[in-house]
């Protein structure tokens, strides 16, 4: 479930788009208006106490508001989808899978790219602030979670596009997304499970 919650979302801005809903917004809305959409990702996950982690990379891609998906390529392959109320997750390698169902809106992580701004501002607290890689947008949850401390999300202004997403729980251990070389993808494909797989299902 890890894998599920890091996925699960400006130089001189106008001020209602420097409020931190409002970028949010912004990214989503040209996301979404995108269709679907790749990227390659870099992720570090470090341990509480530690200073240093594990790094794997891949590739994402985004058909907003309905699907994600994660092709951890280095060192391991591994797949994840989500689509509507379906996660599959598999290991290409070997040909298994599970396949579970998720309630988005009701699992932290998933809700920070797949619900509306509008039910977000029910559920976090918002702060932006700007820096040398583009526009942070934090947001910390207004009634304690488990599975999420804090959620930051770096955006590029002239892209409307997320280049960084890192995430801290509550016992300390931080993840981070380091996105980039964004790309149309085709329509069709990607966001479907390969038949090719044995599904288990709990």
């Amino acid at each position: 479930m890890r894998r599920l919650l890091a996925l699960g979302l400006f130089l001189a801005l106008p001020a209602a788009a420097q409020e931190p809903w409002g970028t949010l917004e912004g990214v989503r809305r040209s996301l979404a208006a995108a269709g679907p959409t790749g990227a390659n990702f870099v992720q570090v996950y470090v341990p509480a106490g530690f200073t240093s982690g594990e790094r794997e990379s891949g590739q994402l891609a985004f058909a907003l508001p309905d699907c994600l998906r994660w092709d951890y390529l280095d060192p391991f392959p591994k797949s994840f989808l989500l689509c509507g109320g379906v996660a599959h997750q598999w290991n290409p390698e070997d040909g298994t899978g599970q396949r579970f169902e998720v309630d988005r809106k009701n699992e932290p992580g998933l809700d920070l790219l797949l619900l509306s701004v509008a039910d977000l501002r029910g559920r976090y607290r918002a702060a932006s602030r700007e820096g040398e890689g583009g526009v942070a947008v934090t947001l910390t949850p207004i009634r304690p979670l488990e599975q999420l401390a804090e959620a930051t999300f770096v955006v590029d202004p002239d892209k409307q596009r997320i280049v960084e997403l890192s995430y801290r729980d509550r016992e300390g251990n931080r993840t981070r997304f380091e996105i980039g070389g964004y790309r149309t993808l085709p329509r069709r494909g990607q966001f479907t499970p390969p038949k090719n797989v044995r599904w288990e299902e709990p």
